[in-house]
């Protein structure tokens, strides 16, 4: 599969893995296949999701800040249901704006 993502894709969404080193070793295998056919791998965005906790939003925030160490540049927000109201603002002021 990492190899069809280095000759084709331009996001590579990566559902599931253990931890940030399992995560940080397929991102590296993905950059040794794109070598080795010429193409720079910083073309291809790497993607996660991110569990969110509407009570504790520091984590999340950490969570994206460890990712981006390791050349994550995509989340994908898991809100719990039900959605509080106003969960777009508090996505916004939580963990969008204070994450960048």
């Amino acid at each position: 599969m990492l190899r069809l993502a280095a000759e084709h894709a331009d996001i590579w969404n990566i559902p599931g893995f253990a931890d940030l080193d399992d995560l940080k070793s397929r991102s590296a295998l993905l950059d040794r296949y794109c070598a080795e056919i010429g193409r720079d791998p910083a073309g291809i965005t790497r993607s996660i999701p991110v569990p969110v906790s509407y009570d504790r939003p520091g984590e999340t925030r950490d969570a994206i800040a460890a990712a981006r160490e390791i050349g994550i540049g995509h989340f994908v927000l898991s809100l719990p249901a039900p959605y509080p109201a106003g969960v777009a603002r508090w996505v916004a002021d939580e963990l969008i704006t204070t994450s960048r």
